[in-house]
């Protein structure tokens, strides 16, 4: 196995970005599962299903190799 598949659900509630992390997936067919599955019970029956996301993620690699800056410093005005 080279790669997993991330399983979120993420929307905006009073201009606050809600992010629940639902599990890591060997397959995206397995991570849809779980999207059908969920979608039914409470809460996430609320929203829309494209509030489900899933990305794609490589075993072994890591992000962010150029570092970064504070919300502050990316939104200061020069």
């Amino acid at each position: 196995m080279s790669k997993v598949y991330i399983l979120e659900h993420i929307y905006e509630a009073d201009d606050i970005e809600e992010i629940k992390f639902i599990g890591v997936f060997s397959l995206k067919t397995k991570a849809e599962s779980a999207i059908e599955f969920l979608s039914k019970k409470p809460g996430f029956i609320d929203h829309p299903l494209d509030c489900f996301q899933i990305s794609e993620e490589k075993l072994d690699e890591y992000e962010w190799k150029e570092g970064f800056i504070s919300w502050e410093e990316g939104n200061t005005v020069n």
